[in-house]
This record gives C-alpha cells, sequence and structure tokens, in this order.
C-alpha cells in the first residue's frame, strides 16, 4: 500500500510540476518571444498549433492528477464512506481538500472554455484579421484566462502542501 502512495504521489507531484512549469514557460517565454516583430506575421498559427499540443497534454496531466488523487486517498486509508460523510468534511484535511477540489473545478471549467472555444477562435482571428478589434478582444480575453488559471494552478499547489501538512 506504501508503495502505490509513493508512486501515486511521485505521478501526481510530476504531473502538477508539468503543467505549473509549461503555464509558467507560456507566460514568461513564449509570449514575450511571439510579439518580437520578425514573428509577427505567424503569431495566430504559433499560438493555434503551440495551444493544441499544450491544450493535449494539459486535460491529460488533469485525468492523471484527479485519478492519482483518488488513489492517495484510498492509499491513506480512506473510504468512500468516511469521505461522504460531513464529520470528514470539517476536519483540517477535509478543508484543504475541499478547497483544492473546488479551485480544480474552476481551473478545469476556465480551461475548457479557454481551449475549445476562446483559443482557438483567437487563434483563427490572429490569422484572418490581426489588427481587427475583434481579435484583440478575444486575445486579450484568452490571455486573461490563461493567467487566471496560472494563478489558480498556484492556490491549488497551496491547497496541496495544506493537505500533506494537515
Amino acid at each position: 500500500m506504501l508503495t502505490i502512495y509513493k508512486l501515486s504521489v511521485l505521478i501526481h507531484v510530476l504531473s502538477a510540476m508539468f503543467w505549473l512549469g509549461g503555464m509558467l514557460f507560456t507566460v514568461f517565454v513564449l509570449v514575450p518571444t511571439i510579439k518580437n516583430k520578425t514573428l509577427a506575421t505567424h503569431k495566430g498559427l504559433f499560438f493555434s498549433i503551440m495551444g493544441k499540443r499544450f491544450s493535449n497534454i494539459s486535460w491529460l496531466l488533469f485525468a492523471i492528477l484527479l485519478s492519482t488523487g483518488l488513489i492517495q486517498l484510498w492509499a491513506r486509508g480512506y473510504s468512500y464512506e468516511q469521505i461522504s460523510s460531513i464529520a470528514f468534511w470539517q476536519t483540517s484535511f477535509g478543508h484543504a481538500l475541499a478547497n483544492k477540489l473546488i479551485v480544480f473545478s474552476i481551473m478545469l471549467l476556465i480551461s475548457a472554455v479557454h481551449d475549445f472555444w476562446l483559443g482557438p477562435k483567437a487563434s483563427q482571428l490572429m490569422e484572418t484579421h490581426p489588427n481587427d478589434k475583434r481579435t484583440q478582444k478575444f486575445r486579450k480575453s484568452t490571455s486573461w484566462m490563461g493567467r487566471l488559471n496560472l494563478l489558480l494552478g498556484i492556490i491549488i499547489l497551496y491547497y496541496a502542501v495544506s493537505l500533506v501538512r494537515s
């Protein structure tokens, strides 16, 4: 049981690192780099290709994070009956887990809107109408949603630390 738990934690932490690292790399390296004038004519195409790739990886990571999180609860000895009781959610562990799951759910919702609607639309508009006001609106909305998701990921990390320290 301990080996399953440790392996699950390792995969969980690596998945979170990969996703958060990818988000940080996007914000601090890719986005500033694509603002270079020599790359201006291919912004939409670049974000379309990169966005699809990172989106696919992200959704796989989200599934891994959810699965390994459930495995960790099971490996730590929490049964369905315990988790479905009100008393569980009133503990410091239960509070931290509830907060983590709420923020994770919000992040999934924002990711879905970003990855399946706003992002593709912004990329398409950047290719077809790069200087249009509507394009700028979609691009800015997409950018802010990505930043918000990064912030939510950091908040989830805080609650994850709270879980192991409670």
